[in-house]
């Protein structure tokens, strides 16, 4: 770790911390960032180190002479909102983040090891609310997975389970360069509860054929189940419900086709028996009933991913 003397005629600089002893000079451009080296000593297990009393970095720190410290290496944009965030500077930390930039904060901040020190920062950048493209939110995912936040994961990937309804390829792209952060197998993992999430839905489709219950009393003589279910069957076609018709739709589209579904009718020329069992079918009640289940459905466990082995006494962060 080598020092510099600071040139402050040549460069603006950044004063974070005005009366700061140290000059950070980041990236390629050189970036002059002025901070105190007791902030990041206390926020960054990194800096506490590089400031500690064992390297050049550490010695002879003076506010009235700051000493400049070259960082050629890292990101000028990530690390100034880190050093933002250590100094207390919430006026001047972004509310907002692109995907990439929350990844280029991530990298940042595991390299720095001050993790702890942004954890009420970052759980706003990591949120997934307004993203749908799968790369952006392939971004958050692998910042979640980078800063191991276990719920905001989870939630990042439901999200990538519930709006996407190509293949997950994309994100093995070697130029978008996810797969250098979380391992292959993710791709593997949102695959399958993908297919799984399919098959339950269509599984609640097909249980809500019996929602008029089953011709096996011999006092019925209308047929009234029978003529339920065909009615039932004859609408999940027309409304383009089936396995096949549903490969086409994010499972969030098809959701919210099935929440807005009306109970079939049947033909006025039919008329019921009088036997007293008959009772409206609830459908629609029914299906919402076991769809607001499904939706209690969980994203992807950090934990899991991170085994190399599915072992019985396996511990999670979030239930699953």
């Amino acid at each position: 770790m080598a020092t510099e003397n600071s040139d402050q005629s040549s460069t603006s600089v950044t004063e974070i911390a005005k009366n700061g002893d140290i000059i950070l000079v980041v990236g390629p451009h050189k970036k002059k960032i002025q901070v105190c080296s007791t902030v990041l000593k206390n926020a960054s297990k990194y800096f506490n180190a590089m400031f500690g009393p064992h390297f050049a970095e550490g010695q002879d720190l003076h506010g009235d002479s700051p000493k400049g410290i070259p960082m050629p290496d890292d990101d000028a944009n990530a690390l100034e909102i880190l050093l933002n965030i250590f100094h207390l500077r919430n006026d001047d930390v972004p509310e907002t983040l692109g995907p990439t930039e929350v990844l280029d904060v991530a990298v940042a901040a595991d390299k720095f090891d001050c993790i702890v020190a942004i954890k009420h920062a970052i759980r706003l950048w990591l949120n997934p609310g307004e993203f749908q493209d799968i790369v952006e939110l392939g971004h958050l995912m692998a910042a979640a997975y980078r800063l191991d936040n276990a719920r905001a994961f989870s939630e990042i990937t439901l999200a990538m389970i519930l709006l996407h309804k190509d293949s997950y390829l994309p994100l093995a792209d070697e130029d978008i360069g996810l797969l250098e952060i979380v391992p292959w197998k993710v791709i593997c993992f949102l695959e399958e509860r993908r297919s799984r999430m399919r098959v339950e839905l269509q599984q609640i489709l097909l249980d809500g054929e019996r929602g008029a219950g089953t011709d096996d009393d011999r006092r019925c003589s209308c047929s009234w189940s029978s003529r339920h279910s065909s009615a039932y069957m004859e609408l999940l076609r027309t409304k383009r419900s089936g396995p096949l018709q549903t490969l086409d739709t994010t499972i969030s589209e098809v959701l919210e086709k099935l929440e807005n579904m009306d109970d079939p009718t049947i033909s006025r020329e039919w008329d019921p028996c009088d036997y007293r069992w008959h009772t409206d079918p609830k459908f629609k009640r029914m299906r919402n009933w076991r769809l607001n289940d499904f939706k209690k459905s969980k994203g992807l466990c950090i934990d899991c991913v991170r085994s190399s082995t599915v072992a019985a006494r396996q511990i999670c962060r979030i239930e699953h």
